[in-house]
């Protein structure tokens, strides 16, 4: 037994050096939400990278809105450069102008006060922003840590002069005292190109306020005119001194709706030898992105205000949750890339209408049919449903990673994109389904299940490695429109790998007969998914090491032949928690701009925000644990499921112990699940969403399993 747990902690030290050695050496990653170190230099101008800066803002303007008809002119900017569907999160689901232009002002999530309907923006009176303390105010009540007039202050650092024409673009140019003295008002109709290209030549970046399509006597056609005028008096200048143009909708402008918005770049984005070939014109590329998303064609309002400063050639800023936009490549024809934006737009808002009810439906679902199974097996035998369960079990335990494995599919060009959603996720859970039952692994105890829970596993580690593309828009993934995680793995992919990889080291395991090789595929399997996790720009998230360890420990300890105690689950709790700081600070030792939130999060330890950090993911809880009296219920309901799983006679169901007494390590495997459940809830910001999403897997894997033993054993 000594020399088991002496392997096995050699085993577990291994993993932590090369989680350490990975998280250290891997390649640039999104900047996150942390205020620069105190060390860090003060801002200055690379004029040889410089490149002057028009941006276009306006609100409540979606590529739905684009046709070559009644919006030529931004049909022809969506043509001539590279677009990205902006998504308008703020502080709150819906944002108005000034959230969007305070957002870009800090460069951060920040918002004005709440209000029934959006604040009507005003001039500047005496050179000062109307509202301006009403707006410092809000941001030291929100949990963003938003510094606002932290763009103009970067530039004035730098010796970058930044011009505001209009009046929500002086919001955008104030400084962090509130006071706009480079602003001039918005000139007519037929004088507005002539007014920008003139500032322009004198100016590094300028903002112009175009409205909001949802204002009193403005629309859709009108922001489509002032972009013409501004392109037509911008092409009539010499190609030399022509600037960046970037034109973003930066806000929803509505308080009851919240969409996916319009942007688009023509020209570089970081001065002429920057980020390589410009947007707009013969072989550029067409797609917006960024690091702090890393999916091609998708963007955040918290991109902008770096990506304005490091165009204008400033270097050094810091303390911006966004990234510098760069482009990739994709459609060359604006036809071609207003319909790939309007497929992101069309997932979205399917996610969002049928994530409303699909939880709560597919959970009493699969309650119900559990009772009616329960009645049934009572009044007339189990072996009367015994092949029902069997398939309808593994039937329902593959609908969690069919989820994901839905977006292979084109489903959301279909003209009913919910149905095309929902048959799709049907069509991958029964083709896993007769895979699990035809395939050879069949033969063994469990197999069937063991096949789901495998590939389960395996999809979301070959999606978080490259790119998690399948979490993006889908039930049990990542909903744009929050704009809380963009690549790596989200928590409720977290609880469904973490589920599946406990329930199929249980059955795998069960089928070993020799300790060491139990242990050594359990210790492999646990660094690699703490390797694939945890790892900035892969998996990116903190709270994956802890869970993983601290939930495994009891298999582990349990698979080597060594006595559980809290002494030994505190030191592996201790070792996961060195781990992070570990991979944190190697993060943070990064250059600013190319850290995740690992290292950023780690830099507000260092500057005391880490405080508003927590209390946000703590708030974020206690929101989601009391949306209704279901969520509210929620808990209980998995204690009292987790119980009956590990203790089926207390509760009365038939044949899992005859499963756990031949497969002991299947029980213990639950045992560990539960307590991977329970640190999740606690780490992770989703919180009781993880055990949650943990049962929908494990409910219908022990129905298969109670089927499977009643149809294969004799009759009575």
């Amino acid at each position: 037994m000594t020399r088991s747990l002496t392997w096995l902690c050699t085993a577990l030290l291994a993993v932590l050096v090369l989680v350490s050695s990975v998280a250290g050496i891997t390649g640039p990653a999104a900047a996150g939400t942390a205020q620069p170190s105190p060390s860090s230099p003060a801002p200055v101008q690379d004029e040889a990278e410089a490149q002057p800066v028009v941006f276009l803002g306006f609100a409540g303007l979606t590529f739905e809105d684009i046709d070559p008809d009644r919006t030529p002119h931004l049909w022809r900017l969506v043509d001539s450069g590279a677009v990205g569907s902006l998504t308008p999160r703020s502080v709150r689901s819906t944002s108005c102008a000034a959230d969007g232009w305070l957002a870009l002002s800090s460069g951060r999530r920040a918002a004005d006060e709440p209000r029934p309907t959006c604040r009507v923006l005003h001039e500047p009176v005496g050179g000062w922003v109307p509202d301006w303390d009403v707006y410092l105010g809000q941001a030291g009540e929100d949990n963003y840590t938003p510094a606002v007039g932290a763009l103009r202050d970067a530039a004035d650092q730098a010796g970058v002069r930044v011009t505001g024409i209009g009046p929500g673009a002086a919001i955008g140019a104030a400084r962090p005292e509130g006071r706009a003295d480079d602003w001039l008002p918005l000139e007519s109709r037929g004088e507005l190109g002539d007014q920008v290209a003139a500032v322009s030549s004198a100016a590094d970046i300028v903002l112009v306020d175009l409205g909001s399509v949802y204002a009193p006597g403005r629309s859709v056609a009108d922001i489509d005119e002032a972009v013409g005028e501004v392109l037509a008096a911008l092409d009539e200048m010499p190609e030399e001194e022509a600037p960046t143009l970037v034109a973003a909708s930066i806000a929803d402008a509505r308080t009851d709706d919240s969409r996916m918005q319009f942007a688009a770049v023509r020209g570089p984005v970081s001065g002429t030898t920057g980020q390589g070939a410009a947007a707009g014109g013969s072989g550029s590329a067409q797609l917006l992105t960024s690091s702090s998303t890393r999916q091609p064609g998708l963007l955040q309002v918290t991109d902008l205000a770096p990506t304005l400063l490091t165009t204008a050639g400033v270097t050094g800023a810091g303390g911006f949750a966004g990234s510098t936009l760069r482009f990739e490549t994709g459609p060359t024809d604006a036809a071609g890339k207003v319909r790939l934006m309007l497929d992101r737009q069309t997932a979205v808002l399917t996610q969002e209408s049928v994530s409303a009810w699909f939880y709560a439906v597919w959970g009493i679902l699969l309650i119900g049919l559990l009772v009616v199974c329960t009645i049934v097996a009572r009044r007339r035998g189990i072996r009367r449903i015994a092949t029902a369960m069997t398939t309808g079990g593994l039937f329902a335990a593959a609908v969690p990673v069919s989820t994901f494995l839905v977006n292979v599919l084109p489903w959301e060009r279909s003209p009913s994109a919910d149905v095309a959603m929902l048959g799709g996720v049907a069509g991958w859970a029964l083709l896993l389904t007769a895979l699990a039952l035809r395939g050879p692994w069949r033969r063994r105890p469990a197999g069937a299940l063991g096949f789901i829970a495998v590939t389960t596993v395996a999809v979301l580690a070959v999606d978080v490695a490259t790119g998690s593309s399948l979490q993006m828009s889908t039930l049990l993934g990542e909903p744009l429109l929050i704009a809380s995680r963009f690549y790596g793995i989200g928590n409720s992919a977290l609880a469904l790998y973490c589920t599946a990889l406990l329930v199929g080291l249980g059955v795998i395991s069960s089928w070993m007969r020799r300790p060491w090789a139990i242990t050594t595929l359990t210790v492999v399997a646990v660094a690699a998914s703490c390797v694939l996790l945890a790892t900035p720009g892969l998996g990116t998230k903190f709270g994956s090491v802890p869970t993983l360890v601290l939930g495994t420990a009891v298999f582990a300890l349990a698979a080597s032949g060594v006595r559980l105690s809290w002494q030994r689950l505190l030191l592996f709790g201790g070792g996961a928690a060195a781990l992070m700081l570990l991979v944190l600070f190697l993060d943070w030792l990064r250059p600013a701009d190319q850290r995740t939130h690992f290292g950023n999060f780690f830099d507000s330890i260092l500057s005391g925000e880490a405080g508003a950090v927590l209390l946000r993911k703590i708030g974020m809880n206690i929101d989601i644990l009391t949306q209704s009296w279901m969520t509210l219920l929620l808990p209980i309901a998995v204690a009292l499921v987790l119980w009956a799983a590990i203790s089926p006679a207390r509760f009365r169901i038939p044949l899992l112990a005859d499963w756990y007494a031949e497969m002991p390590l299947l029980r213990t495997s639950i045992i560990s699940l539960t307590v991977l459940l329970a640190v999740g809830t606690i780490i992770n910001d989703s919180g009781i969403v993880v055990p949650a999403v943990g049962i929908l897997f494990l409910v219908p894997a022990l129905a298969h399993l109670v089927g499977e033993r009643a149809r294969t054993r004799p009759a009575d």
